[in-house]
């Protein structure tokens, strides 16, 4: 049955309903609306001269039954799209594929002024069959045939040049000729063939001829037939993309040589080259469809990760082999996916009889047919799965019902019921396939929220390397001349139609920022490879060069005289390539002569005078950024020959060729400014879509009445005085109420970065114009300053005394200053009376009165929640009974029960403001971890902010919709209230996405104001009241009307047990190789457990590796494979499903409750061989693993001038080797620089630049692609293979370390620098200070290097350079502390060599005279066993011998024959005998031991003797070991003696005492600040406290020096002095009263050192003495003279703590910027 058309339409005699998409819309239900039609892509309407046959029709074919009556004049509103059946308008504009196979292939057509027409196939490609396919819902495009592939058509040729980018949205939005305006025939008619993502004819991917689905010969289905791909350049990053396609995990193998046999069909695919990182193999950069040099002997395979085992399931009449994911546990296997996915025989989904491709019926395609969906349990969590499924964004609904139609094939599913994450909709648990209790009236549909299709393929990015580009020949790695690696080769870019948007891919795509310019001509000199790429036409929006449309590789007509060069933005400020944005002197667009603002000639604002744009090249591109800058939608069209009149000023820009996507008019390419070969005849002009200005509110930006902002008055245009252009006139703003948040909208209105300060009171001077603003509230999230809260324009109090300044940071790194966060006008909850913002008493600050929470139900959830709010990590605990100090305002909240999940603590159940039954004496409190995260939203929950809640529902992510403003609580009108407003919603809480938009107060009415109405999101803004809605307070509703809002959020019933409890819960593993492989380990309540392996997998294996900073999970080992624990059994039936935080939330049985012994405990082998060090306080590598296995891999850079450059060395299997040149260049250099932390990577010197290496040669032709995470892991030939010698050893110089320039910087502010230090690790290096640069005068610099006991130090010095002689400036080496040593050597200028200690300590100095200072020098020590036959430790408590049996032996002495004298009755005193060493443990305060105080030690000593019978003839040598411990300055010294008669060996070592400090929260020194890092503000007081952890009670402390710095490891180059020798330096510091001698406490105030830098350390020197020794150094208080004082016994110990980081300052109307 056919419908006539109405009216003046050609769209044809007769249209078959029945094969259009229809819907009726606007009425209550699907049966009843307003008639629309999809034709052409575009919904229409019918025009009303229609009767009840046409209504019955209707009705019949949307399965609505008859029709009951047929009303027309707009009964169901006005439709705005086309009238299809009807009028039609002379202006629809349409398109359609015509003479191919189906509605997705074939000539295109385009529809123009009520004709169809064809197109012209000149620049034709496939970006333009992009835009077309994606238009049509079809995909994206196969290929786009020209010379009339799909025959000739017949009416006119409406385009011609076609030019897309491929991102348009419709075809006519192209660059293009002008409609009717070409120079072609019909035998040139463009074509198109799209894909037709989700049809039968989509290329699919099997493995065939494996053990299962995952392994086997690859095959492709392509044009209908399956064919092979060739094994050339088949490797694993290519089989990865297979292996991810075909949803069967990673790679394991790559075989080719036909390894599954060889193929029949033909070969499709050669030379595949993918990064690893494509959705499909297709898409990777191959020779072309059927384009090969290979037979079937060639054919490539893959093996994949998941393995399957197949089993048989029996279904209704039917068998069928299924392959199921093996598990390694238990479980029952609920869904089984049949073998074959991926092949022609695979399940795959489709939406039918829907507006497009993304609505309609749900269809599966099973066994070969197409069958429906029961809509018993379907709903949106269902529809989602579709929709994501198919690449149609989220679901707007899902009608039952059969809302589609009634299909005719099988009902397929039943009582589907999805969680809404799932892959694939036959993923969610449902009856079964075929068994169902269902007719095709319940059919099931969905409604997706994409209109069309997001185009996903994109084939041929990436190359055989990954980053193949470079920029060479500039001033640093982001400008030069641009050149490509390709087939191995470094090739040339010709500059042919070279602009700056190719330059702003080439920017982009190497990290440095944007195109500042783009030079040709050989700018940079010229290249000496190929050119390999010419007429590169960018639209600067790909990801890499080679994905822009060029000529083809190595097709050319340049010379290097033509290669192309970029200089990117980098790191420069952006002050310097925009001058002036936002000032008067600025830039400025306007439309005049138009009939309002948004249609015109086309007038810049350049250097202060406007002028017009020559229509040369002008197009609707160059309209649309016109329009869109101007805040006046798109262009409708883009006229020229000066439409608007002739303009009068200068002819400003020529030959404007903008993508479209341009922000502003003057970033599209041109021929520069004021060159142009115009007269003002060919004027541009722009007519664009907004017929009417913007409302007064948004303002005119961009016009000369428009507001514009600058800052006057400072040092550059990101700081000075704030003024406002209003009404033509600037002004100023006052300063009430002004903080950082107003500033911050400022800086980011500016392109200013963000503020470092918010001076009032005319900080730079007094304006002379109206004040303009007063009392601005930004919350910090505003776009313009002038949409903050503000009293209104010209409303003030103030004079110009009060104008507002800002300080921006402009080209300043964003580390160095966090502002506002967590201050008290920032916030409305806080923790106070801790010893920062991180703990303390809980109160809520609520109807303008801060009040406590009490602690009844309150718990660690309840914690989470506050920690969160508050930016400060994660609750460690959550204590009750006023902890912190009984409130004394209200009590707000009680029973306060949180999921931990909420955003603010108030959104949990609780009794309701002001309804408890507590009192102080139970006020709750929280201690936070205050991992603090930097980047939390300014201003969130101020009374002056914006906040959003739901109400009355059943939790906080389903109620009634609620938004504060202006300190109250309102709601909002449900008038077109949607899914697209609630998902705003939804998203802003936290809470997912929408369920459900309910209207009519179903959530209860609302008592506040009405806020907002008619809210039109479109559902992407960030807060709702981003969206367009009508104004504030402005609406026509009454609370019945409230708006609610349902979320899809599921709220997890399991809480995560103890987190955060005092006792603490910590991971571990351990008895692997390092610390990312062992045995699972759990602290709970103080003591460490293992986990049982039932149900133990790689689920749960991924949570332990990714809480442990490990990657992820290699296996998940059960049966005690590191060995059996011997703690408690802590966890069983752990069941994670992989996303967890911690190891604890997991589902499990409970604590300390399991059916296990040891023999089942848990192991993980993590991805990461070895953890990423980022605090080497000394420096460059970690220790070697015991076990010298494959997963001891380390890596470090030697021989060059700090850790960050140098020969490229690894450690593998337990050696250190080097890495060959071939192939390395910078892309494995950034890996090496990033693996280390030291940034990226300058160069990547080879042919041993750093010097030849000793070890052997582990690495050869290293491939990264820059993206590996460690150095291993790229490419590379194998281990230990190789065709090199170690003059090809590679290097590395990476861009990390701190700028150098610092020091002389710094010096200004600090004149008593100091240097040297204590080095523990067991190899480092140290340099001079300020090396390589000259170092300072006068210094006298010691470093004491200590290793393990029993060891030696050796020291490597190289490249001496100092004032000439030994006499000026020279290094002395100490064979143990360096005031009571024998000097090994002393080494002067040029001087080289090594020197080796005879103990495991010794010491440098540096010292340097007045006059000449040179470069310095820089040393490398190491240590080394010392294989001697006697040992001693000094530990803290008591002193270990250790005696070797065999040299008692060799005496003529057993084991038992030594002895303490006189103490060998004494249990406690004798020795522990073994097979091969006697072993003494002798306390400090007993066994004789003897204390013997010294000018400079205290000493402990005793006797090991071993004596012949008394005789006057003895056959052997009485033996006498003496032991003793002595302490000295920075060091225990260990010293073993063995003295009688002839025979004296000496030992020596060297310890440290145990000194524990830590900051506490207050001077009453109860409660120890345990977090790190800690977070305090400028001038807090800071309180610490310092106790020896030592036997002796008659030891006493002192606090010798307290230095800051901005480096951990480093307290020579840049420090603060606390206190330095005794003598304090800041005036803040204070001592208080020692509760014993053993213990100091001390204060002092949060320096200005931590205004300058984001994170400092404070080490302390505590100097250990004789309790009441009144000589003693603990004494004597200030020593100003510099050399060490010897008149009695002292120790000092040096500790570091930290990291301290400055707190966001409360917000005042003062500048801290001038203070240090």
């Amino acid at each position: 049955m056919a419908v006539g058309i109405k009216g003046k339409s050609d769209l044809g005699d007769k249209l078959d309903m029945r094969a259009l998409p229809l819907r009726l819309v606007n009425g209550g239900n699907q049966c009843q609306g307003r008639v629309e039609v999809l034709y052409q892509g575009y919904w229409g309407t019918m025009y009303d001269d229609s009767d009840t046959q046409d209504a019955d029709l209707v009705c019949w074919l949307l399965g609505c039954g008859h029709s009951v009556s047929a009303p027309g004049g707009a009964h169901f509103a006005q439709g705005s799209g086309n009238i299809l059946l009807g009028i039609g308008t002379e202006s629809s504009l349409a398109l359609r594929l015509v003479n191919g196979g189906d509605r997705c292939e074939g000539r295109v057509e385009v529809r123009y002024l009520g004709s169809w027409g064809t197109v012209c196939d000149d620049d034709w490609d496939t970006n333009d069959a992009n835009v077309v396919c994606r238009q049509l819902g079809c995909g994206w495009a196969r290929s786009a045939p020209g010379s009339a592939r799909f025959g000739q058509g017949s009416g006119p040729i409406l385009l011609d040049d076609v030019r897309c980018s491929g991102h348009e949205s419709y075809l006519w939005s192209c660059p293009h000729n002008g409609w009717n305006s070409h120079n072609c025939n019909h035998g040139e008619d463009a074509g198109v063939i799209c894909s037709g993502i989700g049809t039968e004819s989509s290329w699919i991917l099997r493995l065939v001829n494996g053990g299962d689905r995952c392994e086997g010969r690859v095959e492709v289905r392509y044009l209908g037939s399956w064919g092979t791909v060739c094994d050339d350049d088949w490797d694993t990053n290519d089989a990865n993309v297979v292996c991810r396609q075909l949803g069967c995990g990673w790679a394991r193998s790559a075989p080719g040589s036909a390894r599954f046999g060889q193929g029949s069909g033909p070969i499709l695919l050669d030379d595949v080259r993918c990064s690893g990182h494509e959705s499909y193999l297709w898409s990777c950069p191959h020779n072309g469809w059927n384009v090969h040099n290979c037979n079937h002997g060639e054919d490539a395979g893959v093996i994949c990760s998941v393995q399957g085992i197949v089993a048989t399931i029996k279904y209704p009449g039917q068998e069928q082999s299924q392959a199921c994911e093996l598990k390694t546990h238990t479980e029952e296997v609920s869904l089984c996916r049949p073998l074959g996915i991926g092949t022609e025989s695979s399940w795959i989904l489709r939406l039918v009889n829907g507006g497009d491709r993304c609505e309609g019926r749900v269809e599966v395609r099973y066994l070969g047919s197409w069958g429906t969906v029961c809509d018993d349990d379907w709903d949106t969590n269902d529809a989602n799965v579709v929709c994501r499924q198919l690449g149609c964004g989220w679901a707007r609904s899902a009608p039952g019902s059969a809302w589609f139609g009634q299909g005719s094939g099988p009902i397929l599913l039943d009582n589907v019921r999805c969680s809404g994450h799932e892959s694939y909709l036959w993923s969610c648990p449902h009856n079964g396939w075929n068994v169902h209790n269902c007719n095709h009236g319940e059919d099931a549909g969905v409604i997706c929220s994409a209109a069309q299709p997001h185009s996903t393929f994109w084939p041929g990015i990436g190359t055989e390397s990954s980053w193949i580009l470079r920029l060479v020949n500039g001033g640093d790695r982001c400008e030069g001349r641009v050149e490509v690696r390709y087939l191995g080769s470094w090739g040339t870019v010709c500059d042919d139609d070279w602009d700056t948007n190719d330059g702003n891919v080439v920017c982009r795509q190497l990290g440095c920022g944007w195109a500042r310019s783009a030079p040709g001509s050989a700018r940079f000199g010229q290249g000496s490879g190929p050119i390999l790429l010419d007429d590169v036409r960018c639209s600067g929006h790909e990801s890499y060069l080679w994905s822009c449309p060029h000529n083809g590789w190595n097709v050319h007509n340049c010379n290097h005289g033509e290669d192309a060069g970029v200089i990117c933005s980098a790191a420069q400020p952006h002050s310097t390539f925009w001058p002036g944005i936002g000032t008067e002197s600025s830039w400025i667009l306007r439309l005049v002569n138009g009939g309002d603002r948004c249609e015109g000639r086309v007038e810049v604002r350049y250097l202060g005078s406007w002028g017009t744009v020559c229509d040369d090249d002008w197009d609707t591109n160059d309209g649309n950024v016109v329009c869109r800058q101007l805040g006046c939608g798109w262009a409708r069209s883009a006229p020229g020959s000066a439409r608007f009149g002739q303009g009068s000023g200068p002819i400003l820009l020529d030959d404007v060729r903008c993508s479209g996507h341009e922000s502003y008019l003057w970033s599209c390419p041109h021929n520069g400014w004021n060159v142009h070969n115009c007269n003002h005849g060919e004027d541009a002009g722009v007519i664009c879509s907004a017929a009417q200005p913007h409302s007064t509110f948004w303002p005119g930006i961009g016009t000369e009445s428009s507001w514009i902002l600058r800052l006057v008055n400072g040092g550059d245009r990101c700081e000075g005085r704030v003024e406002v252009r209003y009404l033509g006139s600037w002004g100023t703003v006052c300063d009430d109420d002004w903080d950082t948040n107003d500033a911050n909208v400022v800086c980011r209105q500016l392109g200013c970065g963000w503020a470092r300060s918010a001076p009032g009171s005319a900080r730079f001077g007094q304006g002379s114009g109206p004040i303009l603003l007063d009392d601005v509230r930004c919350s910090g999230h505003e776009s313009y300053l002038w949409s903050c809260p503000h009293n209104g324009w010209n409303v003030h109090n103030c004079n110009h005394g009060e104008d507002a300044g800002v300080i921006c940071s402009a080209a300043q790194p964003h580390s160095t200053f966090w502002p506002g966060i967590g201050t008290e006008s920032s916030w409305i909850l806080r923790l106070v009376n801790g010893g920062d913002r991180c703990q303390g008493r809980v109160e809520v600050r609520y109807l303008g009165s801060w009040g406590t929470v009490c602690d009844d139900d309150w718990d660690t959830n309840d914690a989470n929640v506050v920690c969160r709010q508050l930016g400060c990590g994660w609750a460690r605990s959550a204590p009750g009974s006023a902890r912190f100090g009984q409130g004394s305002g209200p009590i707000l909240l009680d029973n306060v029960r949180c999921s931990g999940h909420e955003s603010y603590l108030w959104s949990c159940p609780h009794n309701g403001w002001n309804v408890h039954n507590c009192n102080h004496g139970e006020d709750a409190g929280v201690i936070c971890s205050e991992q603090v995260s930097l980047c939390c939203p300014l201003g969130i929950g101020t009374e002056s902010s914006l906040a959003l809640r739901l109400v009355n529902g059943g939790d906080r992510c389903q109620g009634r919709v609620e938004v504060r403003y202006l300190g109250s609580w309102g709601t909002v009108c449900d008038d077109e209230w949607d899914t697209n407003d609630a998902n705003v919603v939804c998203r802003q809480l936290g809470c997912g996405w929408a369920r459900s938009a309910t209207g009519s107060a179903r959530f209860g009415q609302g008592s506040g104001p009405i806020l907002l109405d008619d809210v039109r999101c479109s559902g992407h803004e960030s807060y709702l009241w981003n969206c367009p809605h009508r104004g504030w307070n402005s609406h026509n509703c009454n609370h019945g009307e409230d708006a609610g809002v349902i979320c899809s959020e599921q709220v997890s019933l399991c809480r995560p047990l103890g987190i955060g409890t005092e006792s603490s819960l910590a991971l571990r593993l351990v008895n692997g190789g390092d610390r990312c492989q062992g045995r699972v380990e759990v602290r709970y309540l103080g003591s460490w457990g293992t986990v049982c392996d039932d149900e133990w997998d790689t689920n749960d294996a991924n949570v332990v590796c990714r809480q442990l900073g490990c990657g992820w999970a290699r296996s998940a080992p059960g049966s005690a494979r590191f060995g059996q624990g011997s703690g408690p059994i802590l966890l069983d039936d752990v069941r994670c499903s992989g996303h967890e935080s911690y190891l604890w939330n997991c589902p499990h049985r409970g604590w300390n409750s399991h059916n296990c012994n040891h023999g089942e405990d848990a192991g993980v082998i993590c991805s990461a061989a070895w953890p990423q060090y980022t605090t080497t306080p000394d420096w460059w590598y970690p220790t070697t693993p015991s076990n010298g296995s494959n997963s001891g891999l380390a890596l470090r850079l030697v021989n060059g001038g700090d850790r960050c450059e140098g020969r490229v060395e690894v450690q593998y299997q337990g050696s250190w080797g080097t890495v060959c040149d071939y192939s390395w260049d910078l892309n494995d250099a950034n890996v090496v620089c990033r693996q280390l932390g030291c940034g990226w990577a300058k160069s990547a010197p080879g042919s041993a630049r750093f010097g030849q290496g000793s070890g052997p040669i582990f690495l050869d032709n290293v491939r990264c692609s820059g993206h590996e995470s460690y150095l291993w892991n790229c490419p590379h030939r194998g281990w230990n293979v190789h065709n090199c010698n170690h003059g090809r050893d590679a290097g590395v110089i990476c861009s990390g370390g701190p700028p150098r320039h610092w020091a002389s910087i710094l010096f200004i502010y600090f004149s008593n620098y100091s240097c040297g230090g204590f080095l523990s690790q067991p190899s480092g290096r140290f340099s001079s200070p300020f090396y390589p640069g000259n170092y300072p005068n006068n210094a006298n610099c010691v470093w004491d290097i200590e290793v393990q006991n029993n060891e030696r130090v050796t020291i490597v010095f190289r490249n001496v350079q100092l004032e000439g002689g030994c006499n000026y400036d020279y290094i002395e080496v100490f064979d143990g502390p360096y005031h009571s040593s024998p000097l090994i050597a002393r080494v002067c200028d040029e001087a080289r060599g090594s020197f080796t200690s005879s103990s495991n300590f010794m010491s440098v100095r540096f010292v340097s005279d007045g006059s000449v200072t040179r470069r310095g020098f820089q040393a490398e020590y190491y240590s080394s066993p010392s294989n001697d036959s006697t040992k001693l430790l000094c530990l803290p408590n008591q002193m270990q011998a250790n005696v070797s049996r065999s040299y008692l032996q060799s005496l003529g002495y057993s084991a038992r024959d030594l002895v303490i004298p006189n103490w060998n009755e004494s249990y406690h005193c004798k020795p522990h005998i073994t097979s091969s060493q006697v072993t003494f443990t002798v306390p400090y305060l007993g066994c004789g031991t003897i204390q013997k105080v010294d000018n400079d030690t205290i000493t402990y000593s005793n006797l090991l003797k071993a004596a012949v019978s008394s005789g006057i003839i003895k056959r052997k040598k009485d033996l006498h070991i003496h032991i003793s411990c002595r302490m000295l300055q920075n060091t225990w010294v260990d010293t073993m003696y063995i003295a009688n008669d002839n025979i004296e060996v000496k030992e020596v070592q060297y310890g440290n005492f145990d000194v524990n400090i830590s900051f506490y929260t207050s001077s009453s020194f109860l409660y120890p600040v345990t977090s790190s890092p800690y977070y305090v503000s400028l001038n807090q007081n800071l309180y610490l406290q310092a106790e020896i952890l030592h036997s002796d009670a008659s030891l006493a402390l002192f606090v010798d020096t307290c230095v800051a710095s901005p480096y951990s490891n480093d307290f020579t180059s840049l420090t603060y002095d606390l206190i330095r020798s005794g003598c304090v330096r800041d005036e803040t510091y204070q001592s208080y009263y020692q509760p014993s001698p053993r213990i100091v406490r001390f204060k002092f105030s949060s320096f200005h050192f931590l205004n300058r830098f984001p994170t400092v350390y404070l080490q302390c020197k505590m100097v250990v003495c004789r309790a009441y020794d009144y000589a003693s150094r603990c004494r004597r208080g200030c020593v100003l003279r510099s050399r060490r004082d010897v008149g009695s016994y002292q120790e000092s110990v040096d500790v570091v703590l930290g990291p301290l980081r400055l707190q966001a300052p409360h917000a005042k109307k003062r500048s801290l910027d001038n203070q240090f």
